[in-house]
């Protein structure tokens, strides 16, 4: 299994730039085609939340768009900044496993050696996260069937990363979460977005980590609690589970850079012509 990550991709309504001077959309445009350059290709990709900026239904069109570019099965689950109504509507027919109830938005993938659990955490109009009732019931239901090795993906983080902009409007009630890892040895892996940059904690068994978001970060300050973002370069995660070892995520930047070039040790440590 290979798997690649994005998160909070934000987009704007055709021809409008995110605060007005950063081209979210032709950034991930342009992602999106490298994605499906890649010379060693993914089994899927996922994107965990906020893939529009105001939840604009001229916003989901163009990201419908962009994102049914993907030559990959495509999973994906809103965020704080998605209109829940809007994401189903756009999003139902590249990710039929969302299902049509805009409120109850969980489903499960067993296509590969380890089960994916996709969860909703947003709540409508607030920027915190909240896992509702029945979304706890469907997890619970789901980690009881078997102890076959299980990831979640969610977009709010249900702990404090030690984020003094981020942590105020993580999953409030994400302990019922944190709960579920206690009592199932086999969810191993909560991937989540919310927070602009690649942050990784463990609770017991699971390692939690979220990804960085495709064109604009979220500086890591531990006291200062106003509102940055910066234009850091974008970057996503890749999750590749490794024979014998298990599950391995690395860092993917995408900015601009020279290389990769493949190694030549006749170059490396030339001999001496003199």
């Amino acid at each position: 299994m290979f798997i690649a990550q994005l998160s909070d991709l934000h987009f704007r309504q055709q021809g409008t730039k995110l605060y007005d001077f950063i081209d979210v959309n032709a950034a991930n445009g342009e992602i999106i085609n490298r994605i499906n350059a890649l010379a060693e290709r993914p089994d899927a990709v996922i994107v965990t939340g906020d893939i529009a900026n105001c939840g604009e239904p001229g916003e989901y069109r163009l990201a419908r768009r962009m994102l049914g570019m993907l030559n990959y099965p495509l999973y994906v689950i809103p965020g704080n900044h998605d209109n829940k109504a809007f994401f189903l509507d756009a999003f139902s027919e590249l990710c039929p496993q969302l299902g049509q109830d805009p409120e109850n938005i969980a489903y499960q993938v067993d296509d590969f050696p380890v089960r994916l659990l996709f969860i909703d955490s947003s709540v409508t109009g607030a920027a915190h996260g909240h896992l509702s009732e029945n979304t706890l019931r469907w997890l619970e239901r789901a980690l009881s069937r078997d102890d076959k090795e299980s990831y979640v993906f969610m977009h709010h983080p249900p702990l404090a990363f030690g984020s003094a902009q981020m942590d105020p409007i993580a999953c409030d009630n994400g302990k019922a979460l944190l709960a579920l890892i206690e009592r199932f040895a086999h969810l191993t892996r909560v991937f989540c977005g919310h927070v602009h940059r690649m942050i990784a904690t463990q609770y017991r068994q699971a390692l939690i980590c979220s990804a960085p978001a495709t064109v604009h970060q979220v500086p890591y300050y531990h006291s200062d609690e106003r509102a940055y973002y910066s234009l850091e370069p974008g970057a996503m995660m890749m999750h590749n589970l490794v024979e014998g070892v298990g599950l391995v995520s690395s860092y993917h930047s995408l900015a601009h850079y020279a290389g990769p070039w493949l190694y030549d040790p006749r170059i490396s440590c030339p001999l001496d012509t003199f």
